[in-house]
């Protein structure tokens, strides 16, 4: 059988890394309100691609325990 990541959790479980890359992108973007063109072209991405990935690591974090 295909073991797969968090398939033990319901489907609204996985939207957490979702939500987590919008709030890093939020945050990211709010942060270089007043900075120059290309912090604000390059750190709001950076930003919703780190929380996506602490997404990731908190859904895994509350598959193992569910398990």
């Amino acid at each position: 059988m295909d073991d797969r990541f968090a398939t033990n959790l319901s489907w609204y479980y996985h939207a957490i890394p979702f939500i987590t890359a919008i709030l890093g992108l939020i945050i990211g973007n709010v942060l270089v309100q007043d900075y120059g063109p290309f912090l604000k072209t390059i750190f709001p991405s950076i930003c919703l691609i780190i929380g996506g990935y602490g997404g990731l690591i908190v859904l895994g974090e509350i598959s193992e325990k569910k398990k």
